[in-house]
């Protein structure tokens, strides 16, 4: 049995990549039209550039300036709530639930904002998560996140928790999808990569790791 299993959220543990369809949400309920979020999202994707995703988030994040905090989380509760049945990767899903089942401790590790990884980790029964924060001042969002949650930092919650707990980082388990999810799976015991990511298939060749299929069927 393992100990704690460390499971990436976006196209991991979900069908689909929940920040996307977030800014959608959060764009659309500010009122923009649908030409000017499509335009808007062309313009953050085309800083995904060789698989350094700081410029990526740092532009996602920036897009929610002046936001009321509370206001972003009640719409993270609608958004999650209007998903589709299959929002959730049925092989993991079952895999985290028999882990659940046995008494292993659940941990949601995303670069994801809180306010859509929050709804998430409560439909899975996850024990604890740990996503982006925001930067808030007097209750706004200032369009910086102060902790980015991705890459080596998934690493460093991987050795937070393993502390905190008790237990030997070699007893856990972690799901990946992408390649910015190498440090966490290589900080435990057990790596799973979902999807067929170059750099995560061949650490999984080196380390003997198990991968499963990719599933991109969640829908609005």
């Amino acid at each position: 049995m393992h100990a704690i299993a460390f499971v990436d959220v976006d196209e991991t543990l979900l069908t689909i990549n929940s920040m996307g369809g977030f800014l959608v949400a959060h764009e659309r309920a500010r009122g923009r039209s649908s030409d000017e979020v499509a335009a808007l999202l062309a313009e953050i994707a085309a800083l995904d550039v060789g698989g350094d995703r700081d410029a990526v988030s740092r532009a996602y994040y920036a897009t929610f300036a002046g936001a009321r905090a509370d206001d972003l989380r009640t719409l993270g509760e609608q958004w999650f709530a209007g998903l589709a049945a299959d929002v959730l990767h049925p092989q993991v899903a079952d895999e985290l639930a028999a882990l659940r089942a046995a008494g292993t401790f659940l941990v949601l590790v995303s670069g994801a904002p809180g306010a859509t990884v929050a709804p998430v980790a409560r439909a899975v029964g996850a024990d604890a998560w740990f996503a982006t924060v925001q930067e808030e001042r007097d209750g706004l969002l200032t369009g910086v996140a102060s902790d980015t949650i991705v890459g080596e930092r998934k690493a460093d919650v991987v050795r937070h928790v393993v502390r905190e707990r008790g237990v030997w980082s070699a007893a856990c388990v972690a799901y990946g999808d992408h390649a910015s999810d190498l440090p966490m799976l290589e900080a435990v015991g057990t790596g799973v990569v979902v999807g067929d990511d170059p750099v995560l298939t061949a650490a999984a060749e080196r380390h003997g790791w198990r991968t499963l299929p990719a599933v991109r069927a969640g829908r609005a």
